[in-house]
């Protein structure tokens, strides 16, 4: 229908339709332009079928491709060269990558009156690229659920897709809420439970660092319990690559102080920090100075953050599937949000939180794949160190009499190192 109207308002001129498949164009599209064509023109159009080109009687001309690269080839030889258009639309976008677009934008050059134009339509997914496209030219974005087509769909259609459908397919597909792809490693992380819009940090609130340590790719995260939710809400993160200890921190005081020392902070708009914790690794000593980054850090600012850091060298916590699995019941039991400015911020970096919880994923032998999980693992040690909630895994009985109980005892008590 876009495509119908546009051609209406632009004689001689041109468009581009584009989808993923010969054999879609054909047995999908083709029929529709077909029907559309001549509900809207009482004169009949041309169609050449070896150029799969439509020919309006005003002489606007539709071009219709299939896109596709083979591996062999480069982004320039591509099956959308050599078409000069005003508008362009592609169709199941779920199957193509931003190639394509930049490729269709590449061929509006001769745009009319209604300036150049660029559709994107696609099922629902999570993290689609081209709503953030949209979202970062400044697009116009449409989201509608299968209700507004409630006149061509009966309630009892609607019934037999929730009765019918997988719950995670019917949330999306029919309601526009798609979960994240299956096989992620914190599968009950859900954007549309645990993503919060309108949240305000709150100078009162209780604030962590939590910290994965690494000078190639090291990651900070501020969490803020908010009482009212009853959650731990991250608001803010720091991505860095390549980065020193001391240069690190100098990231971190630029948004955030000490609360001990806030008299001396350049400023009172900071995130105020209480406590912190990372890697045990942070415990280990420098070769050159002989000193931790935990030490390091302690210090007063500018050379530290202030604050003492919390660490475990408890195996079962630092083990890394059980710190996976107790994220996974944080998020189950909604102990843990995010803000929409760090989630969408994130999305369009390449290092981030919103990143590696969306590509965190389980190999073919059940082992998470490391990609993009050094804020991931900075949650991890913000929960082993802070909110582990230990629960007995055994209590002693009259059937272990021969157990000293006090080393019972120690050993199923939390171990933790504060520097």
């Amino acid at each position: 229908m876009a495509l119908i109207t546009y051609a209406a308002a632009n004689p001689n001129g041109a468009s581009l339709f584009v989808t993923d498949t010969n054999k879609r164009y054909v047995s999908v599209v083709y029929p529709s332009l077909v029907e559309w064509t001549q509900k809207l023109w009482a004169q009949a159009w041309e169609y050449s079928a070896s150029e799969q080109r439509w020919t309006a009687p005003n002489g606007h001309t539709i071009w219709c491709r299939s896109y596709f690269r083979p591996n062999t080839k480069t982004a320039n030889q591509n099956s959308l060269e050599g078409i000069n258009c005003g508008m362009a639309l592609i169709d199941e976008a779920q199957v193509l990558n931003e190639e394509v677009a930049h490729k269709a934008l590449g061929r509006i050059r001769s745009a009319g009156p209604m300036g150049p134009r660029l559709i994107i339509c696609g099922l629902p997914v999570h993290g689609a690229w081209w709503v953030r496209m949209a979202e970062e030219t400044g697009g116009a974005i449409i989201k509608h659920t299968s209700h507004v087509n409630k006149q061509n769909l009966s309630p009892e259609w609607f019934t037999m897709a929730r009765n019918t459908l997988p719950q995670a397919e019917y949330e999306a597909m029919i309601e526009n809420r798609p979960a994240p792809p299956r096989g992620l490693v914190l599968s009950t992380f859900n954007p549309s439970k645990h993503i919060i819009k309108g949240w305000q940090y709150q100078p009162h609130m209780l604030t962590r660092i939590a910290i994965d340590w690494g000078f190639r790719s090291p990651a900070v995260l501020f969490i803020s319990h908010d009482p009212e939710l009853n959650a731990d809400v991250i608001h803010a993160e720091i991505s860095a690559n390549e980065v020193t200890v001391a240069e690190l921190t100098k990231r971190i005081l630029e948004i955030a102080w000490p609360r001990s020392m806030q008299s001396s902070a350049p400023h009172k708009n900071m995130i105020w920090i209480d406590k912190a914790s990372g890697d045990k690794a942070g415990a280990a000593r420098n070769d050159q100075t002989a000193l931790s980054a935990f030490r390091v850090m302690k210090r007063e600012p500018p050379k530290g953050i202030g604050v003492p850091f919390r660490w475990t060298t408890d195996p079962i916590k630092t083990d890394i599937l059980n710190g996976l699995q107790r994220l996974r019941q944080r998020f189950e039991r909604d102990e843990i949000l995010i803000t929409s400015e760090l989630w969408d911020g994130g999305q369009r970096s390449s290092h981030s939180l919103a990143r590696g919880l969306m590509s965190y994923s389980w190999d073919a032998h059940g082992k998470p794949i490391k990609k993009d999980e050094h804020h991931i693992d900075a949650l991890r040690y913000d929960t082993l160190n802070w909110a582990w909630a230990d629960s007995p895994i055994m209590s002693p009985t009259r059937t272990m009499h021969k157990l000293d109980r006090r080393k019972l005892r120690r050993s199923l008590k939390p171990r933790f190192e504060q520097f």
